[in-house]
């Protein structure tokens, strides 16, 4: 079987999975390698390495059991969500090789159009609202992304309402690999890291609550993270709220306050600059208008090749 052939027995999502997923596993094993070379290895490093392996063997595992159980209701359901979790890992790993990619950073031009159409940048204005208590409530804001980005599609699954699920998932995980396209052709780092001296006051929360939590996530990323640009806190909230929109309307009615708080922490947490979230909600049109459209190319490639497309018995069905 030739390797095109063997490409299209894939999914759409599982092929762009791996599309990326090679080149940055090259790059983490890199970054791995630079960094005992030069004496600054840290707990990130390894923790990619192993986050790496974990992958791999997950997926051998998975296609293993795809040709054990070939018609095993739990092993298609694991199929389903797997691409999604193999979006968050190349996530994690990226922050540690887009140095390696492009040294050209562009953060500096991001602040300056930040002052440019507001006057200030401002990330570093929001700063005379800090307080503990709003700290507290931004950083709960903030890692509500974990379940905000799939909260539209999980419920799309539980419901057994596949033909949406896959479109909704389909979708997100799109506007996550363009999100990290344009993190290495625009390097980018946030505020926080770019602007250190114009901060005058610092956001301290409470012991023990979600900043606690937050710092020591963030205590794992290298102090030279790259992927401020385009927000995808932005782009992916506003795909769960457009798919919220079309296919669990009432979904979106209770998204709606923690994706208008998750967009207000991101500045005032000053992890992106507010260009970075228009760029974001750009980017989620871009990604629902490009995700169907890839997709049916896909199938079309599939069913040219004799093969069975994920529109049709490929997908789970109800009963």
């Amino acid at each position: 079987m030739s390797l095109a052939r063997a490409v299209f027995r894939l999914r759409v999502e599982e092929a762009i999975a791996l599309l990326f997923l090679i080149p940055t596993t090259y790059l983490t094993l890199a970054a791995n390698a630079y960094a005992r070379e030069a004496g600054v290895l840290g707990d990130r490093h390894p923790g990619g390495v192993v986050r790496l392996g974990v992958a791999m063997a997950g997926l051998a595992a998975l296609g293993a059991a795809l040709w054990r159980w070939p018609r095993s209701r739990v092993v298609k359901g694991v199929r389903e969500v797997l691409p999604f979790l193999a979006c968050v890992l190349i996530y994690t790993n990226l922050h540690d090789t887009i140095g390696f990619v492009n040294p050209h950073d562009v953060h500096h031009a991001l602040a300056a159009l930040d002052r440019t159409i507001f006057g200030v940048v401002p990330a570093v204005w929001a700063e005379r609202f800090a307080r503990p208590g709003l700290t507290e409530l931004m950083q709960f804001f903030y890692v509500d992304f974990v379940w905000i980005a799939p909260s539209t599609s999980l419920i799309l699954l539980a419901t057994r309402r596949w033909r949406e699920f896959r479109t909704a998932t389909l979708g997100v995980i799109v506007c996550f690999y363009l999100g990290y396209a344009l993190y290495v052709v625009f390097p980018a780092a946030p505020p926080r890291l770019v602007l250190i001296y114009e901060f005058k006051r610092s956001l301290q929360g409470y012991p023990h609550l979600f900043s606690n939590l937050s710092a020591r996530a963030f205590a794992l990323l290298p102090v030279d993270s790259r992927a401020a640009f385009p927000s995808l806190h932005a782009a992916v909230s506003l795909l769960a709220l457009f798919y919220a929109w079309r296919y669990v309307r009432f979904w979106f009615w209770v998204l709606l306050p923690f994706a208008l708080g998750l967009w207000v922490s991101t500045v005032y947490l000053r992890h992106h600059y507010v260009v970075d979230l228009f760029a974001g909600w750009l980017l989620a049109p871009l990604a629902a208008w490009v995700a169907p459209r890839l997709d049916g190319w896909w199938s079309g490639r599939q069913r040219g090749l004799g093969y069975v497309t994920a529109r049709g018995a490929n997908a789970p069905r109800a009963g």
